[in-house]
């Protein structure tokens, strides 16, 4: 069978490996809480890909397209490079790895294509579960890389592929440049969230006191909303965070000192829900927008 009979005869089944693999990698990134620039993409190379392949001697034998560890690829583009070895693991634990991922490390005096390259097929022991049991020798090729390696990776092979041998060496200069600043940015990003992170660990851990100094987000937020709610306020980060800008923008609330003054002494929680706690703070946040509009003299003290 040549090659174009093989892809063709073989395309609907790697379709379907791949489909069911990159929800299986979803859902695993999900499942812990990895922030992503974008949701993993997968294709399948395309047939006049693999033919470029074979031509350009970049894979010199092929008895099978099987043979091919990139057949089938996903592209996972993280925000931040603080946890690009956790999926790395992740991916290494849950799969058979069958290559050394160390091996597509950047040189610590090199600036350039830095993603990390995962060659995975599923457990033999998954051969039990119908998805996998048609798929259990199957390779796929996963990409793990920062947004700001996607950016130089994307615009590099946008602007040089296949023409890197007519390129000056100044602009190829010029391109690790630009890798280089790429790189600043992913350690300025991973710099801001680490503070942020801190931030926010330094508000649950300081007095109310202390809180009532500073502006409003969605943890000193929630303090407000404990301290005056009698243990009963257990919203979730999610909605914790809509909630609070819902009141920073329709109530115009930006600081803990004003939240709190409207709250203080107003609520009796007895027998409140946490919806409820939740409702009643919403009616005198309405309460207070209503009473600013009125002239001073008509004022309730």
């Amino acid at each position: 069978m040549d090659i174009d009979e093989e892809y063709s005869s073989i395309s609907e089944t790697y379709q379907t490996f791949l489909r069911n693999f990159s929800n299986e990698v979803s859902n695993l990134l999900q499942e812990q809480n990895i922030s992503l620039a974008f949701s993993p993409t997968g294709r399948m190379k395309s047939i006049d890909s693999v033919h470029e392949k074979l031509e350009t001697g970049r894979h010199p034998t092929l008895d099978s397209l099987s043979d091919l560890n990139d057949l089938v690829g996903i592209r996972i583009v993280l925000l931040f490079p603080e946890v690009k070895d956790q999926v790395v693991r992740l991916l290494s634990d849950t799969f058979d790895l069958l290559n050394d991922p160390g091996e597509n490390k950047q040189h610590p005096d090199k600036f350039g294509y830095s993603s990390i390259h995962l060659i995975l097929r599923v457990k033999k022991e998954w051969s039990t579960v119908p998805t996998w049991s048609k798929h259990l020798e199957k390779k796929i090729e996963v990409q793990v890389r920062t947004l700001s390696e996607h950016i130089w990776a994307e615009t590099s092979h946008a602007l040089f592929y296949k023409r890197e041998e007519n390129i000056p060496n100044a602009l190829n200069r010029d391109l690790h440049k630009m890798a280089a600043v790429l790189e600043v940015i992913d350690d300025q990003l991973q710099n801001i969230k680490s503070r942020v992170e801190k931030h926010f660990a330094d508000i649950r851990e300081a007095s109310f006191e202390d809180v009532l100094n500073l502006d409003l987000n969605s943890e000193t937020f929630r303090r407000v909303m404990d301290e005056h709610s009698n243990g009963i306020y257990n919203l979730n980060d999610l909605r914790n965070k809509i909630l609070s800008s819902k009141i920073e923008r329709e109530y115009n609330i930006l600081n803990v000192n004003l939240l709190d003054k409207i709250i203080s002494g107003n609520i009796d929680t007895s027998g409140l829900s946490s919806d409820q706690y939740v409702e009643k703070v919403i009616e005198l946040l309405d309460r207070y927008i209503a009473q600013s509009n009125l002239p001073p003299e008509d004022r309730e003290p």
